[in-house]
Order: structure tokens, then C-alpha cells, then sequence
């Protein structure tokens, strides 16, 4: 939980000056001056989570994403899915903030681009591949995804990444490597 302070104001006094009226997650009170009078009440808001839909075919890479991501309690990965058909089912019934989806799933061929495009919409999609070729990153363009990020290298980006394009607004049409 994260805790913020509201101060209220009891009682108006001619003259007086409100110096400071904030509410945050830190302790700020409202004080009026000459009175002095003061009232701090503490309010629970609850944490933000990022939700997030994590697509790979792989249950090893999966497990070690997931462990991943949760070592950060603001990131919940609210599914897992091994297809392509099965993530634009998925993202569907969930909505989930973020997708981490493998461009190269074993059905990649199944489902064209332009169909995952239109059935991830609502989502940012971060892609993930072990390859940083043209074709990859063409096909990460052509899928709608926001992000190419290399396997190897997971560790130290999609954390970042996550929280980066969850809080971004506005859409981003070239995925950035």
C-alpha cells in the first residue's frame, strides 16, 4: 500500500494563508497561519500494478520471466500463453497494460501479422527475440510492437521496458532496439 496525508482545514480565520495543501504519498499537512490549525488524516491508496500477458513457447523461458518480473512488486503477470491464437485470445478476455510476446512462437505462421496487430489492440506490445536480424525486427514492426527486445539481455531491460511503455501515452509505430 502506498500512504499519502490529506489535510483538511476546521476552521477559517480571516487573514489566514494556506502555505502548503498537497496530496501525495509523502507527509504534507495543511497549515494556516496565524491560527496554526492543522489536521492529518492518513489515507491507504492502493499500489499501481502493471499487468502483464507474457506469450513465449517456451516453458523454461517462461518460468524464468516470470521469476523475472516478480521481483517487482509493481509488475503482476496476470497469464502465460504459448501461441499467438492463444495470446489475442487472451488479451481479449484480460486487457492486459503490457504484452511480452516471442516474434517467433512455433504458429508465428499461423496467424498473420496483421491479424496479432488487430487482436493486441489496447495493449503495448514488447517484443522479445533471441535473433536482432532485419527479419526479426521487420516482423516485431509488423506486429505492432512498441519494443524489439533480445533475449540475452532480458535481465536488464524489461523491467525497464515495462515500465516504461506503461506509463507512456500516445502510440509509437517503429519498434525502437
Amino acid at each position: 500500500m502506498i500512504y499519502g496525508t490529506v489535510g483538511i482545514l476546521l476552521h477559517t480565520v480571516p487573514g489566514t494563508k494556506t502555505i502548503h495543501n498537497s496530496t501525495t504519498s509523502a507527509a504534507r499537512q495543511l497549515v494556516c497561519w496565524p491560527t496554526k490549525i492543522i489536521l492529518s488524516c492518513v489515507i491507504q491508496f492502493p499500489a499501481m500494478t502493471i499487468s502483464v500477458l507474457l506469450a513465449d513457447d517456451s516453458e523454461i523461458m517462461r518460468k524464468v520471466i516470470v521469476d523475472l518480473l516478480k521481483s517487482d512488486p509493481e509488475i503482476e503477470v496476470v497469464a502465460e500463453c504459448v501461441s499467438f491464437a492463444q495470446t489475442i485470445q487472451l488479451a481479449d478476455k484480460l486487457h492486459p497494460q503490457i504484452i511480452v510476446l516471442d516474434v517467433h512462437i512455433s504458429d508465428e505462421h499461423a496467424v498473420t501479422p496483421s491479424q496479432l496487430k488487430s487482436g493486441l489492440i489496447g495493449s503495448r506490445l514488447l517484443a522479445i527475440s533471441v535473433w536482432n536480424d532485419d527479419e526479426t525486427r521487420y516482423l516485431a514492426e509488423a506486429i505492432g510492437a512498441v519494443k524489439l527486445l533480445d533475449k540475452t539481455k532480458l535481465a536488464a531491460e524489461l523491467i525497464l521496458a515495462i515500465r516504461h511503455f506503461a506509463n507512456e501515452s500516445g502510440e509509437s509505430t517503429t519498434p525502437t532496439k
